[in-house]
């Protein structure tokens, strides 16, 4: 990068604007720290900055009210909000005050430096940021298939193939998503999610999935070793609790994360489904087919 893009730290927390301003400087950004709202007001009037990075709640002149000041001072200069303490509410008035984005802390750098490129191109460079987001391609949650934690494996499965039946009628996003459940528990909180692979794996003979062994070795490659298991497996597991053989929560990703978020979250954590959420709840669920629809999509284009 020739022209190092110029980035103002804004956050009361010491520490935390030195660690950043560190981890930046190695990725090629040129950083200065303010540790309040006013004395970064000072230092734009003084020098251009191309992002600032801005912390929402501090002593004396708060994120919002900052942001205001900067806009009038330096209307082309890009803004990202960055709380530990944020909300749905917050989120909106942030981006409707045009900052650029609103990030969570503990925000991970290589997506906050991924940001402040973004928006600096956006703005210096005429480069179109892609306009879809995770939220434009999930399934909303209400729109999901649940099932209750202590309902039994195969009361699940009658659910997840009534809806599936129904799925013709329904959005195509609806019925690409039949291979699972979201799991909740007693308190209508999500606890956890059941795949068609969970249930596969639940059919294999108890002995096999409790873990490795010279007997399981050699009896493996004898197709006598597996007759006459399968039907009375998938009996013994019709009536187990779902939360037995439930998978754990996938990954989450924010319902604002531009779509090759999405992408390298999946491959990274080797997850085939991410929850979307807002800053304080889930809202939604992308998984990697509708991914793989957005990339058919382009390459047609």
């Amino acid at each position: 990068m020739k022209n190092k893009i110029k980035v103002l730290l804004v956050d009361d927390e010491v520490r935390f604007c030195e660690n950043t301003s560190k981890l930046l400087i190695k990725q090629g950004f040129d950083t200065t720290i303010a540790n309040n709202a006013e004395k970064a007001i000072q230092i734009l009037k003084e020098t251009t900055q191309d992002v600032i990075v801005l912390d929402v709640k501090m002593p004396g002149m708060d994120g919002f009210t900052a942001l205001n000041e900067i806009k009038k001072i330096a209307p082309e200069t890009q803004v990202i909000m960055l709380t530990g303490h944020g909300t749905k509410y917050s989120a909106t008035r942030a981006l409707v005050r045009e900052a650029f984005d609103y990030l969570s802390k503990p925000c991970d750098v290589q997506i906050l430096a991924s940001r402040i490129h973004d928006a600096y191109m956006e703005k210096h460079q005429g480069f179109k940021i892609d306009d879809k987001k995770a939220l434009n391609i999930m399934t909303r949650f209400d729109e999901l298939v649940t099932v209750p934690a202590d309902i039994t494996v195969g009361k699940a499965m009658e659910k997840m193939s009534r809806a599936y039946k129904k799925a013709s009628d329904w959005p195509l996003t609806i019925k690409k998503n039949q291979g699972f459940v979201l799991v909740l528990n007693e308190k209508i909180t999500l606890t956890g999610i059941l795949t068609r692979m969970d249930i596969i794996k639940a059919v294999r003979p108890e002995y096999v999935s409790a873990g490795e062994s010279s007997d399981q070795d050699s009896s493996r490659f004898s197709s006598l070793f597996w007759n006459g298991f399968f039907s009375d497996r998938v009996k013994e597991i019709a009536g187990k609790e779902v939360w037995e053989i439930m998978s754990a929560l996938p990954p989450a990703i924010s319902e604002n994360a531009n779509l090759l978020e999405v992408a390298h979250l999946m491959w990274k954590e080797s997850k085939r489904l991410l929850l979307v959420q807002d800053v304080s709840k889930v809202v939604g669920i992308i998984s990697d087919q509708d991914i793989y629809g957005e990339i058919a999509d382009v390459m047609k284009k």
